[in-house]
């Protein structure tokens, strides 16, 4: 990655939290009900086990090999792989 790349994603990252620094404090004196806080909590529970069984996927289809082909050119030589002239 180049210096400027670098530059540009620090200076992002310095901004998206700057601006989250700013709505959290601007938010200090916000009370969350406890079924907010429930709400929440399953949000974040839910949030976790979709990435982590989107994840699991990702490796099974990787170790059975259902990845190896995608993009490649049929191998096998059947009449109906072929383009019609």
């Amino acid at each position: 990655m180049s210096k400027v790349g670098l530059i540009v994603a620090a200076v992002l990252a310095a901004s998206a939290m700057a601006i989250g620094f700013s709505a959290w404090s601007s938010l200090a004196a916000v009370q969350i009900s406890t079924s907010g806080m429930v709400a929440m909590v399953l949000g974040g529970i839910a949030t976790l086990g979709l990435g982590a069984g989107l994840m699991g996927l990702v490796f099974w289809s990787n170790r059975k090999g259902f990845d190896d082909a995608a993009g490649a050119a049929p191998t096998t030589d059947h009449p109906t792989d072929r383009p019609e002239k």
